[in-house]
């Protein structure tokens, strides 16, 4: 009995390992050498990509790196590290999570791209990706490398209701920015106002952070369109 259990233990971690690939394009499978492959270090919780929350993005594969199959094209990618700490020699139990990277990347079919970063040693060089957090992304083809832009802080409200809410409308492919333009369904015409960010005497005031206000920022997140949501990520990051 022992024996076939240790068996079924082995061929579900097996499994595990075979199927650390996420499919983040429509349809069925396609080779390897038709689409782009991303490899995330398991340190890395990935935020959105192309302004889209894919929450099969974070799937967990055992304590290995992830995956990701796209289509070829450009992605805006936003990632940030993520891990926890013992302190007190296991007594106690921190997690760190870093500034928000925005790795960009221009895929070509067949081509692999690693995100990577200055690993750290230990909890204090952890916390300092809290503010300042090196990272790059590699085209392992060519030897390309191309730095991570610095992304938002994961301390305020908004980068919470960013990073951790758990949404409603969660998507399951992700199109190469500028792909859905000439497909998109005709765009409602605008009214002639425009709106305008508001004076930053009126908006010093800040809201309070409970679950009413947060719950209420998570609801105008989930109406907002891709397109949107890229346009605020880059309003953010400024």
């Amino acid at each position: 009995m022992r024996s076939l259990f240790v068996l079924a233990i082995a061929c579900l971690l097996s499994a595990c390992a075979q199927q650390s690939h996420v499919q983040l394009y429509p349809g069925s499978a396609l080779p390897e050498q038709q689409v782009v492959t991303v490899v995330i270090p398991n340190e890395l919780e990935v935020q959105s990509i192309n302004g889209q929350r894919v929450s099969a993005a974070n799937a967990m594969f055992g304590t290995g790196e992830k995956r990701l199959h796209l289509q070829p094209g450009a992605y805006r990618i936003n990632a940030f590290y993520k891990n926890g700490f013992d302190i007190d020699g296991g007594m106690s139990h921190e997690v760190v999570r870093g500034r928000t990277g925005v790795f960009s990347i221009d895929g070509q079919a067949g081509e692999l791209w690693q995100l990577d970063f200055d690993r750290p040693q230990n909890l204090q060089q952890a916390k300092a990706f809290e503010a300042e957090f090196n990272a790059w992304a590699v085209n392992t083809r060519t030897g390309e490398r191309q730095a991570a832009q610095a992304g938002q802080r994961n301390s305020s409200l908004v980068n919470n209701l960013l990073g951790t809410a758990e949404p409603v409308d969660e998507q399951s492919t992700v199109a190469p920015l500028g792909a859905t333009t000439a497909s998109a369904p005709a765009a409602v015409p605008r009214s002639s106002s425009s709106v305008t960010p508001l004076p930053t005497a009126v908006a010093s005031e800040t809201l309070p952070h409970n679950d009413a206000t947060l719950t209420t920022l998570q609801q105008m997140w989930h109406l907002l369109s891709p397109q949107s949501r890229e346009a605020f990520l880059d309003w953010v990051q400024q």
